[in-house]
């Protein structure tokens, strides 16, 4: 985690100053504890405000700068995939509040299942779980 922990710092910060941002966790390999060297980062972000952040490219740049952008779709999630110009790659998954509330869906439950790290949550969606 030691190499995303400049990004770490500010992304945490700007999420718990977001009032549009309910939650933010790490999940995936980091989360797991079985990253690489080459492993991204993976984030969820829950929100009420999915489409503001994923339609504009404004949220990725107040990171550093973009060298490449890509957007994905994974069922309840929209991810924007940041190559950013120091090395780094995020891969920010959106989701609607919806998508933690509780009987859990298989995805969410997949995702979950696997580890995760709460950065901040604002609304304790967590403390249900």
């Amino acid at each position: 985690m030691k190499k995303f922990s400049v990004f770490l710092k500010k992304f945490k910060a700007y999420a718990e100053n977001n009032d549009k941002i309910d939650c933010a966790l790490i999940v995936g390999s980091y989360a797991r504890g079985a990253c690489r060297e080459d492993s991204d980062l993976d984030i969820v972000i829950i929100t009420p405000f999915k489409s503001e952040f994923t339609e504009s490219d404004g949220f990725a740049n107040a990171f550093g700068r973009v060298v490449k952008l890509q957007t994905e779709y994974y069922g309840a999630c929209t991810s924007l995939r940041v190559w950013y110009s120091s090395g780094e790659e995020i891969e920010f998954g959106f989701v609607n509040p919806q998508w933690i509330k509780i009987p859990l869906d298989p995805g969410t439950l997949g995702v979950l299942h696997d580890g995760y790290i709460v950065l901040t949550d604002k609304k304790n969606y967590f403390k249900a779980l």
